[in-house]
Formats: C-alpha cells, sequence, structure tokens
C-alpha cells in the first residue's frame, strides 16, 4: 500500500472519529436556544426559568399597573411556535439589525414613571447607558431581564448616574406612567441601597416615538394577538446617544455590563460575538457562565484538518499521475 493510500485510510479513519466527536456534543442550548434570533421565548422553557429575584418573583409583583388592555386579556397558554410562524408570515421579520455606530434619535420623546416627558437622546447625556426593550406586561423574557438585572447592578463596581445608568424602553404603545411606575417599584425592590433607583429608567411612549427609537436601535418586533414576538437583546449606548454594543440573552454576569458600561464610555464598537459564543461556548445555568465548548471545537479543527489534508493528497496523487 502506497504512502498516500496508508494517509488517506488515517485521515477518513480520524474523520469518523471527529464526527463522532461533533455528532456526540448536545445541541441544545437552552439560554442561547431562547435568545439567538431574537424570539420571545414563551411556552415550556420560560414557564421551567427561574423568574426569581433576591427579594421578589412574579407572583409577588404588584400587577395593578399592568394596562388595562393587557388585564383584559384572559390568561391563556403560549404556542411559541404557531406565535412566531404567524410572525415570519406578516411583514418584515422579527430580530435585530445592528446599527453599530449610529446614534439615537433626537426627536424621540418618552414619559418617564413620573410623568415627566424626556427626550431619549437628551436622557442618556453624558452618561454610559444600557438600553433594555422591554414590554411591562411581558409574562415572561422581559421580566426575566430585568430581574438579572436587579440582581446584579448592585455588583457593577461603576457609579451609578456617572458611570453608568439604565433605560427599561416600553415598546408597547399601551403601556403608560402607571405600568412603568408599577415595574420601577417591582424592581427597585431587588436593588437594595448601592445602585440607586433613579438611575435606572422605565419610559413608555405613543407609536411613533416607539417607532422611531426602534428603528434607530434595529430592533424589529410585531404584535401577534395580545403578545408580541420579539428579539431580547441590551444595547450599550455611549454619552451623547452612540451605539456601541449589543448583547444578546436574558442573563448577564456583573462582568458582562461593567464592561458594556466601559466601552461605551470610552465609545468604542465592536461587533456582536453572541455566533461564536453560541458555537464555541455552552451556557452553565448553575455558575451562571459560559464554558468553554472543548468537544465541539475539538471536533470541529478535526474535520477542518481532515478536508485540508484530503484536498492536499488528492492534488499530490493527481499531480504524480500526470508524470
Amino acid at each position: 500500500m502506497r504512502v498516500p493510500a496508508m494517509l488517506a485510510v488515517v485521515l477518513v479513519t480520524v474523520a469518523c472519529l471527529g464526527v463522532s466527536i461533533a455528532a456526540g456534543v448536545p445541541t441544545e442550548q437552552s439560554h442561547e436556544a431562547m435568545v439567538s434570533e431574537g424570539a420571545h421565548a414563551i411556552g415550556d422553557a420560560p414557564a421551567k426559568a427561574s423568574l426569581s429575584m433576591d427579594d421578589m418573583d412574579m407572583q409577588g409583583m404588584d400587577m395593578q399597573g399592568v394596562s388595562d388592555d393587557a388585564q383584559a386579556v384572559p390568561a391563556k397558554p403560549h404556542d411559541h411556535e404557531a406565535m412566531m410562524a404567524k410572525a415570519e408570515q406578516e411583514g418584515p421579520p422579527v430580530g435585530v439589525i445592528e446599527h453599530l455606530g449610529a446614534f439615537l434619535p433626537g426627536d424621540a420623546w418618552f414619559t418617564d414613571s413620573t410623568g415627566q416627558r424626556v427626550n431619549l437622546r437628551e436622557l442618556v447625556g453624558n452618561t454610559p447607558t444600557i438600553l433594555l426593550p422591554v414590554y411591562y406586561s411581558c409574562p415572561n423574557v422581559c421580566h426575566i431581564l430585568q430581574s438579572s438585572f436587579a440582581r446584579i447592578l448592585p455588583q457593577v463596581n461603576l457609579v451609578p448616574g456617572e458611570e453608568i445608568q439604565v433605560i427599561s424602553l416600553s415598546f408597547d404603545e399601551r403601556d403608560s406612567p402607571r405600568t412603568s411606575a408599577n415595574s420601577k417599584r417591582n424592581f427597585a425592590m431587588a436593588l437594595g441601597a448601592k445602585f440607586p433607583p433613579e438611575y435606572w429608567h422605565f419610559l413608555s411612549g405613543d407609536k411613533q416615538n416607539i417607532h422611531r427609537a426602534m428603528e434607530a436601535v434595529g430592533f424589529r418586533f410585531k404584535r401577534v394577538d395580545q403578545d408580541f414576538a420579539h428579539p431580547v437583546v441590551i444595547i450599550a449606548v455611549a454619552p451623547g446617544g452612540k451605539i456601541v454594543r449589543y448583547l444578546y440573552g436574558t442573563d448577564f454576569l456583573p462582568f458582562d455590563v461593567t464592561m458594556a458600561a466601559t466601552e461605551a464610555a470610552e465609545g468604542k464598537t465592536g461587533l456582536s460575538v453572541k455566533r461564536m459564543l453560541s458555537y464555541c461556548f455552552n451556557y452553565d445555568p448553575e455558575g451562571r457562565r459560559y464554558t468553554f465548548d472543548l468537544m465541539r471545537v475539538a471536533g470541529v479543527s478535526i474535520l477542518s484538518f481532515i478536508a485540508i489534508m484530503l484536498i492536499i493528497l488528492f492534488s499530490v496523487g493527481r499531480k504524480k499521475k500526470r508524470r
């Protein structure tokens, strides 16, 4: 047996090993799968996800401030797949088109939880800002996202109001100062004294201003019956309103928020790494961190090496035949 043939046999054997390694890697990524393409994850997975914060849970929330229209809708189980299928059939797709380097609109006006009229870009001012597009009657991922922030903000080693502030911005025109005040009151319970609640703003607005703001940040959502199909993302905004970073998910570490706000302070823009994280890292919900997926990367590396070596072998074989 010639050497190239022997190498081919070895490579095929290793290729089979690589395939088995890659195939043996669990494909379920509960954290990233729920939010990787921006789907409003409603159904069994969110029902099982922990909604608890240190000092509150969804059942303990004061729902008096939820919009009247939302209260009028009878509670019913959500079919996530059916809702997303319906959303895909109607108009532009749901998701995020990253507008890195763009600015928040200067003519987008909202109302805060005290009833005060505020300009979105002026509210950002000179403070690095984390923007959370949500709606206040959302029973699932919006609540989980804000719960995560209420838990980690006291652990972020930045000066509130100077080095960081947070804005929850509702994209549901049914929300009002009443619903935003209710949400702020509930989440403020978990903040404690380390992060003053006055540096976490809760805004609501009309359809026109919502459209301006969401188009500016590339946030695409759809109403489906009385609910929404929407992305799950937070946006880091530099002083002056420049969009510098998108972070995807519902559950973040203090380090994530610290780095996003620090980059915002410097005005640095950067591409999202969600796909790389999704591929090379698995989310550990107990350790609340991403863990490097060695088996997956090894499998792909082996397959890539095999492909390159086979190309080289076939090229060498053809040259010898020609001679």
